[in-house]
């Protein structure tokens, strides 16, 4: 049987220790709010009643290292392979090094609010800070429903705020200058034009076939992302559900592509990739030369061509990810609707598109407002003066003349 009963501690606060006798030895554990306490102890009554012989508190002396381990092992199977290593780097970098060797139990709130403003000492970012704080938090939800601690410590720890950052459009003008600049090194002035026409992200661009640009429908299909981790090229399902999608090809854009996949290397190979990578090293002419077999590396496009055509096109230093910006701006401009540029874009929800984007797109209430005219008119319902505004308004006028 367990035992709850109160204690009263040196500062003056109440504490709850739960006392049961198990394998012939009393065993306690104290707590700092009540029902925790009576939770705990209907937990060990359970153990008990079902014959579980597991030492229930053994089983809560986990270290935090070791139920990372077991986290890590019963989820890595469903997460991707980018998102696995950085779990891992977030683990290793600033987890371990200060929990690892603790139990698990042991970890309180407190501890997880300085760790957090620790971190932000250390100088990482907002985000960073954040997505650290994510990795702990599932180690410690993963804990909780395991019943290896009573409470999630990371519960309610608040953390920095991210700044609003200016979002960088590039204008059309500037999307055709940077491309022209790449079309020396074919074919990248396409793919820059690609990019901030359809508003794929990098990865998903990576991962194109040659069967998902349809020349006919004017569409392509987005069914997979390609991306590099420290143990090699992830070929994955789309970032979400939303995310795999048909996203349709302005005219330019489709002349564009018939030219380039008439002079594709491997255009009967539907599951061939559609965009090149190159070659490391070589010499001469054969120096990076393209290779239709190799992945296109986007961190090396973006380091060795897509910088360098900023500076010479004289443009503002951009990210490739802001030409997905463009796309959403140019959309916006062009007076498409929002929730079909949600879709294209492939967001879990129009309000997305509407947090990040609603600024771009400008609605014109006129049409409405001409609606709301025209009832008025019908029925006949329109505002009237109160009487005793309209004598005011005589005797003011009278003392005017």
């Amino acid at each position: 049987m367990a035992h709850v009963r109160e204690l009263q501690r040196k500062n003056g606060l109440a504490a709850y220790e739960v006392r049961c006798r198990q394998a012939g030895r009393f065993k306690q554990r104290t707590f700092q709010v009540k029902r925790d306490a009576q939770r705990f102890a209907l937990r060990v009554e359970d153990e008990v009643d079902r014959g579980n012989s597991t030492d229930i508190y053994v089983r809560r002396s986990k270290t935090v290292r070791e139920v990372v381990e077991a986290s890590m092992r019963a989820s890595t199977d469903k997460l991707k392979p980018k998102t696995v290593a950085g779990y891992e780097q977030a683990y290793r970098l600033h987890v371990l090094p200060v929990f690892g060797a603790r139990r698990i139990t042991s970890i309180t709130s407190q501890e997880v609010e300085r760790w957090v403003g620790d971190l932000s000492a250390k100088g990482l970012s907002p985000a960073s800070v954040g997505g650290t704080f994510v990795a702990l938090n599932k180690v410690f939800r993963y804990a909780q429903r395991h019943d290896l601690v009573a409470k999630n410590p990371c519960t309610g720890t608040e953390l920095p705020r991210r700044e609003a950052q200016e979002m960088r459009c590039p204008a059309p003008t500037q999307v055709e200058a940077l491309a022209a600049e790449l079309d020396a090194f074919a074919p990248y002035g396409l793919l820059v034009r690609f990019a901030a026409y359809t508003g794929l992200r990098a990865g998903e661009l990576a991962g194109l076939q040659v069967r998902d640009v349809n020349l006919l429908r004017k569409t392509v299909r987005v069914e997979r992302t390609l991306q590099r981790t420290k143990g090699g090229w992830s070929l994955t399902s789309p970032k979400s559900e939303r995310s795999t999608r048909t996203v349709p090809l302005r005219d330019a854009l489709v002349l564009a592509m018939q030219e380039y996949l008439s002079t594709h290397p491997r255009r009967s190979e539907p599951d061939a990739q559609l965009w090149p990578g190159r070659v490391q090293g070589g010499h001469g002419a054969n120096k990076s030369a393209l290779d239709y077999s190799r992945p296109l590396d986007h961190q090396s496009f973006y380091r060795y061509y897509f910088k360098p055509a900023l500076r010479r096109a004289g443009l503002p230093s951009v990210q490739f990810h802001d030409l997905r910006h463009s796309y959403a701006s140019i959309m916006a401009a062009a007076g498409v609707d929002i929730y079909k540029v949600s879709r294209w874009m492939g967001h879990v929800g129009i309000s997305t598109t509407d947090a990040i984007y609603t600024h771009l797109f400008h609605t014109d209430y006129g049409a409405d407002m001409a609606r709301l005219d025209a009832y008025v008119m019908i029925t006949g319902d329109l505002p009237r003066a109160s009487p005793s505004i309209g004598l005011a308004a005589r005797r003011q006028a009278n003392r005017n003349s």
